[in-house]
């Protein structure tokens, strides 16, 4: 088996040069997203190392020669298909070959599915992987399917059962929450006579999700001047400050100040530094309640203050002690956000959400919505926490791939997976 790997930016481009490289019967089995190795990194997109294999067949034997006089495919042992008089000549892969082959393609499958999605993985041969690549021949022993294929299987499954029945799945899949989702379909109209009955519930769908978040959106108070993020470590918190700040210092030509609850985590305070100097903005640096409060009073002047804080764990409770008076220090015209990824099991958010209630916050953010399929932890932590979701992300390009969400705009995240143009028409 021939295995070779690939840097590139995105899959579509690993997909195009192993095609060309390795031919349609390679295989992808592996990827992961190469870490930044430097603060310059973040300002360039990001990698991925994809490794590909190829099942090399081993060379077929000669034919044997046949008897003087016997025409090709006279005899039965070595005639395959006989149509017309016309004599097909015998395969040349032997069958225990093609069995394996099969047996190790259906194998790779399943390990790329472990791989990139443990919970949809299933038993072997029961799903056809999204990167296997190739074209079908109609031949036995080619193994590849082509997108075409992958596709019209999907829609297949979807057109089994009725349209409430569809979306009921749909939901799920997305990891709504099955009292929400019930909720959402109960009493729905589905009027299918005119063929449109799809879009009609989908219509009524993005109205009903709209009006469960509305109350929420509704209390929500945009006239703090302090912008405080917290959450897990690794939930894009300064990044995100980044985007944020850039887009008000820059786009909104608006006085601004960083500040960074000191972290004894290397590189934290480096990198807020490097972005205040990349926007020439002022960046300070506190260690104690006292000083993050003294350092929000000398920016009274600014129009916006940014409070960068360390990611901790949940089940840390003195750490969750320790952020909370430094949330406290802060003045009442505050908005704390809690900074979430959408990478992270839906039970796992909520749990997140409930110990970060200890420390106070006003808001939701949702990060890496571009490495996720599964975007139903969003409704169901404004569902359970009646807090709402006040921005999304979807890349760490600055200060591009972030907007604001309204009721409205979260309807087509969840139901049209409005995140492929998340960076466009932004609201603060």
């Amino acid at each position: 088996m021939k295995i070779k790997k690939y840097i590139v930016r995105e899959m579509q481009e690993a997909m195009r040069l192993i095609k060309e490289d390795m031919g349609p019967d390679a295989v992808i089995i592996g990827s992961y997203r190469l870490p930044r190795k430097s603060i310059f990194d973040f300002f360039r997109p990001p990698q991925l190392e994809v490794t590909a294999a190829l099942d090399e067949l081993p060379a077929a034997p000669a034919p044997a020669e046949l008897p003087p006089g016997r025409p090709p495919g006279a005899d039965p042992a070595t005639r395959e298909v006989v149509t017309a008089g016309t004599f097909a000549p015998p395969s040349t892969t032997p069958p225990e070959v093609r069995r394996t082959r099969r047996e190790e393609v259906i194998r790779l499958e399943a390990d790329v599915l472990k791989m990139h999605d443990p919970a949809q993985a299933l038993p072997a041969g029961e799903k056809i992987s999204e990167f296997t690549l190739g074209t079908p021949t109609g031949q036995e022993e080619n193994n590849s399917f082509s997108f075409n294929t992958i596709l019209k299987q999907q829609e297949e499954a979807m057109m089994d059962g009725d349209v409430l029945e569809r979306w009921r799945r749909r939901l799920l899949d997305m990891e709504v929450m099955e009292g929400v989702v019930e909720n959402l379909l109960r009493g729905l109209e589905v009027n299918d006579t005119t063929g449109d009955g799809e879009d009609f519930l989908l219509l009524q769908l993005k109205g009903r999700l709209a009006s469960l978040v509305e109350d929420v959106y509704s209390a929500r108070d945009h006239s703090g001047r302090i912008y405080a993020f917290i959450g897990p470590t690794g939930a894009g918190k300064t990044t995100t400050l980044a985007k944020l700040a850039t887009r008000q210092a820059l786009f909104d030509q608006k006085k601004i100040a960083l500040i960074a609850v000191y972290s004894h985590r290397f590189g934290v305070v480096e990198e807020l530094k490097f972005y205040g100097q990349t926007i020439g903005v002022p960046v300070e640096v506190v260690m104690t309640p006292a000083e993050l409060a003294s350092a929000v009073e000398a920016h009274q002047d600014k129009e916006a203050v940014f409070v960068d804080t360390e990611g901790i764990s949940c089940r840390n409770a003195s750490q969750l002690l320790k952020l909370k008076g430094f949330m406290d220090a802060l003045p009442p015209s505050r908005r704390i956000f809690l900074v979430l990824s959408a990478t992270t099991r839906n039970r796992d958010l909520l749990h997140m959400a409930r110990e970060f209630a200890r420390v106070g916050y006003s808001e939701f953010i949702f990060t890496k919505l571009d490495e996720t399929q599964t975007r139903g932890g969003a409704l169901n932590l404004i569902h359970q926490m009646r807090r709402p979701l006040a921005y999304v992300t979807n890349g760490q390009n600055v200060p591009d791939d972030i907007a604001g969400m309204t009721p409205r705009r979260l309807a087509a995240l969840l139901l049209e997976g409005g995140e492929n143009n998340v960076g466009a028409g932004f609201r603060g």
